[in-house]
């Protein structure tokens, strides 16, 4: 039988220290390296964003004096008096056009959908006996004068109710009825 035997011992072997002066020297000399770096980098950037600055700064001068100068000039440019002249009268035509078209609107000087409906309900209610000679409109629709002949004058109230009924009349009175008497002859 061989016997063997270990000449290489662990206390034998070289020892490998990590924080011995040369590793610490060399961690050091590479994060000052880094540093260093990183140093120049954002160095350089500093100086390109106080380039880009400088630039816009100058820009936004020339861009604050091109206004300060048309401002100015814009001052100084007057509007010709007939031009002006001209502008106000634009302008109060312009007011008086809408004055008048608010006064309309309102309905103060009378009906603005016109009379047709009226016309409408009177001819719905026309009577074989009954001839409708004159119409007389007055205060914008308010006041309505019918003027005609009737053979049976017993049947005016009847005509007067029918009228009441249509949609047109509703809401209105008939304030006076006159009636005079004539030979239905003498009218032609």
């Amino acid at each position: 039988m061989s016997q063997q035997i270990n000449l290489y011992e662990a206390r034998l072997r070289p020892r490998r220290e990590l924080l011995s002066g040369r590793n610490v020297g060399l961690a050091l000399l590479l994060v000052l390296g880094v540093c260093l770096a990183l140093a120049i980098i954002v160095r350089q950037d500093a100086a390109r964003s106080v380039a880009e600055l400088s630039r816009v700064q100058l820009e936004l001068k020339t861009a604050q004096d091109a206004l300060s100068a048309l401002s100015a000039s814009l001052a100084e440019r007057r509007v010709a008096p007939a031009v002006q002249a001209e502008l106000d009268m634009a302008r109060a035509t312009l007011l008086m056009r809408k004055n008048v078209l608010a006064l309309l609107d309102s309905g103060r000087l009378g009906n603005s959908s016109g009379f047709s409906g009226v016309m409408a309900g009177f001819s719905r209610q026309a009577q074989n006996d009954l001839w409708l000679t004159g119409f007389a409109v007055g205060m914008g629709g308010q006041e309505i004068e019918i003027r005609g002949r009737l053979l049976d004058p017993a049947r005016l109230p009847a005509y007067v109710q029918r009228l009441s009924s249509e949609p047109v009349f509703q809401g209105r009175r008939f304030a006076t009825l006159t009636m005079n008497s004539g030979d239905p002859l003498e009218a032609k």
